[in-house]
């Protein structure tokens, strides 16, 4: 059983269901660091279960994991890819230069990441915009392939934003959704709720894959790294907090699917044609 939330988690919790208040956190990382160009991915990672040593040599293996996962059976070459939620834009550099699409697009509501990742990734040719996921800068139809990596659960309007991604994509065009979904129903990222959502969305479901257990172990594997980030950019007392909810063993995302009640889920989503 995790132990009880302090009034600070509490108040932070309450907190975070505010879109504003989401916004601002995640400038407020970006301005914190700006001057760190190691930490380029943002997600909880993946790694095999029965392998749990990310291979490879990069500090984030763990999160590229995670991404390698997301498209894996999806063809990226040559195909338009936008990843709504970039971050600090590890994942799209990672797919742009393992799978070389047509074009790669990163957006993010932090004004502050959008802006770091455009002066760290502009010869690469990468778009960086800043937006909202329900009301994308972006015309019909204009991508082949959306991925969204830990972003739904920021989002309660489940119908409203399926709709967004249903509008960006191509008839037969694919959607590819990573997350933990809490099982509780009532929850507000329940997955309840969002498989509810699918139901009246053009949308057929192609896949849907547990990641958990290769979730926590790569958050296992990472957590040193993580610790190390945290006491490197977060001042003293803000770091229990931060330990909470920054995707370390302590965090309230660890708790919940190491205790069972969240799972992550991997979708792949396949967007109808329009009769």
């Amino acid at each position: 059983m995790s132990a009880a939330k302090s009034p600070v988690e509490r108040g932070f919790a309450w907190l975070w269901r505010r879109p504003w208040f989401r916004r601002a956190f995640y400038n407020g990382i970006g301005i914190a660091f700006r001057g760190n160009r190691r930490w380029r991915m943002m997600n909880c990672g993946w790694v095999d279960p029965d392998s749990p040593s990310p291979a490879g040599s990069s500090d984030e293996a763990g999160g590229e994991g995670l991404y390698l996962r997301m498209v894996d059976g999806v063809s990226l070459e040559g195909r338009h890819l936008l990843e709504i939620g970039s971050g600090r834009g590890g994942g799209c550099l990672l797919l742009h230069e393992r799978f070389r699409p047509a074009r790669m697009v990163g957006l993010d509501y932090a004004g502050a990441s959008v802006r770091w990742c455009r002066r760290q990734f502009a010869k690469q040719g990468i778009e960086f915009h800043s937006g909202s996921a329900l009301a994308t800068p972006f015309p019909n139809a204009g991508f082949d392939v959306v991925l969204c990596v830990e972003l739904t659960h920021c989002i309660p309007d489940k119908p409203a934003f399926l709709a967004e991604m249903a509008r960006l994509l191509k008839p037969g065009g694919t959607l590819l959704v990573g997350d933990f979904f809490y099982r509780r129903e009532d929850a507000t990222h329940a997955l309840l709720k969002f498989r509810n959502a699918l139901v009246t969305a053009p949308f057929a479901v192609k896949t849907e894959e547990d990641l958990t257990s290769g979730v926590l172990a790569a958050i296992r594997a990472d957590a040193s790294r993580r610790e190390a980030l945290i006491s490197e950019g977060v001042p003293s007392p803000l770091r229990g907090l931060a330990r909470y909810f920054g995707g370390s063993t302590e965090s309230s995302t660890y708790q919940a699917l190491e205790s069972g009640r969240a799972v992550y889920l991997r979708f792949q989503l396949e967007r109808r044609a329009t009769s």
